[in-house]
């Protein structure tokens, strides 16, 4: 037996933990702490944020079995590495991605992988990576916590589905995971998730999502005015999606920095994303779907040059399906707040669609949509006439709410 170690952490370690113990070929898997400088590090104070730690799992494998490349590959399908310090609703430096390496020439294999991530996920990797970290056990009752605790309300909502759909669908991801690993490890190995969960059940129903709004500049713009105009577009969009999804005002979120939208969009299309993650971080709530109204460059006669637009999730299907995405907002300008059709269109850009309205020819004339490259290039105008769905693209958007952003969900109506 080649007996190996290596340490990961991507979020809260009962879901890493539960997940590995189950790949063969890993001999242990041990909940713990590490990345940190406190030489006594507690769960509390983990969870304070004071000692540095991450929480993580400390692997155990056999190396004629199963490789290090392989549990990367499920490590980095498992857990969203490219939300800093952050999955899903868990949030702070102690659910930060971390690989812990200690032999030199893991470094390699650590490196080509997190490249691979990146390639599926389409956005950055920002695991830390780092050698000769001192692994801490975590206290004895997180240790083989998910067996123990199957009913426990963390386990039935976050591990539970995850197990499940990786169980389920983890044939399918095989051949993709080991093409990656070929030129790494030579030759194939088995990886081996019991099948013995119960089957995925389809939810139908009707999702309630929240929506939270964040007033940029919000010294000069929360006024009545804004307020109405926020409830006028949840009214407008439950209208829309009457019957298949409802939405309910979550928060307001005041804040005084002045952000223009075009500078947004140029950094989110562009190398960095910086300034989103310094206006974003300290203010966004999860659990919703977050609207950021920032101001937008107006030409004559006050038309705005951008009204909204929503990031393109850039995740592969598989990717995002198991994981939270990197972006979980919309953004509008304060004009496209004002117009009824702009956050019904954003929102169907959320959802799954690209472009989700139906004109007829008259329409596209008119606005000098005059052949499918140039409607593939532009987004739609926001006016009255436009604003109905067909029935394929509710249908679409339906199932995209239900099946992949279902931890957005608050609950749902059978």
């Amino acid at each position: 037996m080649d007996e190996k170690v290596i340490i990961i952490g991507g979020g809260c370690f009962w879901c890493i933990e539960s997940i590995f113990q189950d790949i063969k070929g890993v001999l242990s898997a041990v909940s713990g702490y590490a990345g940190g400088h406190d030489d006594h590090p507690t769960y509390k104070t983990v969870c304070m944020g004071v000692t540095g730690h991450t929480e993580v799992v400390k692997i155990t494998y056999d190396n004629d079995q199963i490789s290090l490349g392989q549990l990367l590959e499920i490590f980095f399908v498992m857990h969203n590495p490219t939300t800093l310090n952050r999955q899903g609703n868990d949030v702070g430096t102690q659910y930060r991605s971390a690989i812990y390496y200690s032999e030199e020439s893991d470094l390699e294999v650590i490196n080509t992988a997190v490249a691979n991530a990146e390639e599926i996920w389409g956005l950055p990797v920002v695991t830390e990576v780092d050698t000769d970290q001192v692994f801490y056990p975590a206290e004895a009752y997180h240790q083989n916590y998910y067996k123990l605790n199957p009913q426990q309300g963390y386990c039935q909502y976050v591990i539970s589905p995850k197990l499940t759909k990786l169980r389920q669908k983890y044939a399918a991801l095989l051949s993709v995971i080991l093409l990656m690993l070929v030129p790494l490890i030579g030759t194939t190995q088995d990886i081996v998730i019991p099948l013995d969960g119960e089957p995925l059940e389809t939810i139908t129903g009707i999702p309630l999502m929240k929506v939270n709004f964040y007033l940029m500049n919000a010294e000069n713009r929360s006024d009545p005015k804004t307020t109405v105009q926020i409830g006028e577009n949840i009214k407008i969009l439950n209208m829309e999606f009457e019957g298949l999804i409802r939405f309910e005002l979550g928060h307001i979120v005041l804040d005084e920095r002045q952000v223009y939208l075009p500078e947004i969009k140029n950094e989110i299309y562009g190398t960095g994303s910086e300034i989103i993650r310094e206006f974003t971080q300290p203010i966004e709530i999860q659990g919703g779907v977050n609207i950021f109204v920032c101001e937008t460059y107006a030409t004559d006669g006050n038309v705005g040059e951008l009204l909204g637009f929503t990031p393109v999730l850039k995740a592969r299907q598989y990717a995002y399906e198991y994981n939270t995405p990197r972006f979980d907002r919309i953004y509008l300008s304060y004009l496209g707040l004002e117009e009824a059709t702009t956050l019904v269109h954003e929102m169907g850009h959320f959802l799954g669609l690209k472009h989700p309205w139906r004109l007829d020819s008259i329409n596209l004339e008119l606005q000098g949509l005059t052949s499918q490259a140039i409607i593939d290039q532009n987004h739609m105008s926001y006016t009255a006439e436009v604003h109905e769905f067909t029935d394929q693209q509710l249908e679409r958007m339906q199932h995209f709410a239900l099946q992949f952003r279902r931890y957005l969900c608050v609950e749902i109506d059978q």
